[in-house]
């Protein structure tokens, strides 16, 4: 009976490992720590495929817009078998946060738990280059995966602005 008891509560733990319960938090400005109404918030997990060579795929994708307070609440994903959730969040003229990475320079991020957060968004700064923004957006979001509507839309602005940056740096 123990041994029974001891196998279904190792089996229950790893089932419980993978699994993430839903997210709230708050966007907030960097400097002036106001909220940020209507940032985009990206969540989305993933799962390896193939046997070998894997390849990873989309599972599940959510996406939200922080009210007027800056709040927002996500489902979460009860999978064991999915990948640890990617998050990013944006909005027009700040720098977009990712669970992932650090802009600029593309550091690696450690400090993001999964839970209750705040999240703080700088603003873009002039000296930051939106071709460089945009590639980060793109690597943050994994745009060709899932359906992400809100967050394309939310940043096709910056794409043309990254297209004016190349046009001037061709004719220099």
């Amino acid at each position: 009976m123990r041994v029974k008891l001891a196998l279904l509560l190792v089996i229950s733990l790893i089932a419980i490992a993978g699994c993430y319960k839903g997210i709230t938090g708050t966007v907030v400005d960097a400097e002036t720590g106001r909220p940020i109404e209507g940032a985009v918030v990206l969540v989305e997990w993933t799962k390896a495929k193939g046997l070998g060579l894997t390849y990873t795929e989309s599972y599940k994708v959510a996406e939200v817009i922080s009210d007027k307070d800056g709040k927002f609440t996500l489902p979460g994903c009860y999978n064991p078998f999915v990948n640890e959730p990617n998050m990013t969040i944006y909005k027009k003229e700040y720098v977009a946060w990712s669970s992932r990475w650090i802009y600029p320079g593309m550091k690696n991020r450690t400090d993001f738990k999964w839970g209750d957060n705040i999240f703080k968004l700088e603003h873009f700064k002039s000296d930051y280059s939106y071709i460089d923004h945009t590639s980060y957006l793109h690597r943050s979001i994994n745009l060709g995966f899932g359906d992400k509507k809100l967050i394309a839309a939310s940043f096709y602005w910056e794409e043309l602005e990254a297209s004016k940056e190349r046009d001037r740096r061709r004719h220099k």
